[in-house]
């Protein structure tokens, strides 16, 4: 058995990402961490009984190039008895109508596809059925993350980069459900992926912008990594990818504990929960003063995550939230991103959304 593929077989059963009888969209490109993991499914799925959708987005980025990747991937599905289920969109339109790179616009479209799929699926089989997403994420693929979450600014949780399995949903349109995004190949280095599909003769198409400084991902992959490792730390990637482990399981154990916390900290109102209708959250004013800031900071996001604001909320945000809460400014609001808010009063901490 090829390195690639056991490595594959282990973090798949030490993550129990994939269980039998399990229905796969997999994201197929037709680049090699796609393909290697296309075809390691596929030889898993007589085994497990797996069902696969491998599921192609056409982005229209390369013109010709995108045709020729379309038709690699069908004839690779066709070589195994599955249709290729292609999406064709015009990334760079959509990306000017949405006001957003060309790059999150083809992140975009790329997960929409998955989550209709997988929505296709459930509805056809009455929901009974268990349904995944699988992407080819390698462990090149996180140690970039977690360089890149590093130039941006981030927390504690932002080191943790990719996690194994997490449960997702479509934010915008029509909801799909939330179906479980699993990442198998996120312990397999690059290397052993190409080795995989040479070995398979699986011949996999090349995406010649990934060698171009298009993006920041790209300069990080090209550049910066690179120089580190000539200049500094030949293992510096391996080094980044033990970190994120490190911090990915602090980080489960902090929301394990901000679980407890914020279970002991609502305040009975509308609801047994603490939640009312229209979006809000109570919490003891006293109880929330006195949990250590780490903490305080998350039990704060898991009350904004429960009234719907997952994201973009920021430290100087919580930092004012802490002004309130300790009692050190005479203001009682603080205003949070997309009209949401937190306010004090009455011995209680509200988080709520945007008024009527």
């Amino acid at each position: 058995m090829l390195k690639a593929e056991k490595i594959i077989r282990e973090t798949i059963r030490e993550h129990n990402l994939i269980e039998n009888g399990d229905h796969i969209v997999i994201g197929l490109s037709g680049g090699p961490d796609s393909v290697c993991l296309f075809h390691v499914l596929s030889v898993m799925s007589e085994e497990m009984d797996l069902t696969i959708y491998p599921v192609h987005i056409n982005h229209q980025f390369r013109p010709g190039a995108a045709e020729e990747d379309q038709k690699y991937v069908e004839d690779l599905c066709d070589r195994f008895g599955l249709t290729a289920n292609v999406f064709t969109v015009n990334c760079n339109a959509l990306a000017a109508e949405l006001g957003m790179t060309s790059e999150e616009a083809g992140r975009k479209v790329r997960y929409d596809a998955f989550f209709l799929m997988a929505e296709k699926i459930a509805d056809e089989l009455g929901g009974a059925a268990r349904v995944k997403i699988a992407v080819g994420h390698n462990a090149n693929d996180q140690a970039e993350t977690v360089l890149f979450r590093i130039l941006r600014g981030t927390g504690m949780d932002g080191l943790a980069g990719m996690a194994y399995s997490r449960d997702e949903s479509r934010a915008e349109g029509e909801s799909t459900g939330t179906y479980r995004v699993v990442r198998p190949l996120l312990d397999v280095w690059r290397e052993d992926v190409e080795a995989y599909c040479e070995a398979k003769g699986l011949d996999p198409v090349t995406d010649h912008t990934n060698n171009e400084g298009l993006y920041a991902r790209n300069r990080i992959r090209l550049d910066l990594i690179p120089y580190i490792e000539e200049k500094y730390n030949s293992n510096f990637q391996e080094g980044l990818v033990r970190m994120a482990k490190i911090a990915a399981a602090d980080k489960d154990y902090f929301w394990e504990e901000t679980t407890k916390a914020y279970e002991q900290l609502i305040v009975p109102a509308a609801d047994p929960d603490g939640s009312l209708a229209g979006g809000m959250v109570t919490l003891s004013w006293r109880g929330l003063a006195e949990c250590h800031e780490a903490l305080r900071h998350r039990v704060i996001l898991k009350a904004f995550g429960e009234i719907g604001l997952e994201k973009d909320i920021t430290a100087e945000r919580l930092e004012a939230a802490d002004k309130i809460i300790l009692g050190s400014v005479g203001g009682k609001t603080v205003e949070f991103p997309h009209g949401y808010s937190l306010s004090a009063g009455k011995g209680v901490i509200r988080i709520q959304g945007e008024k009527p």
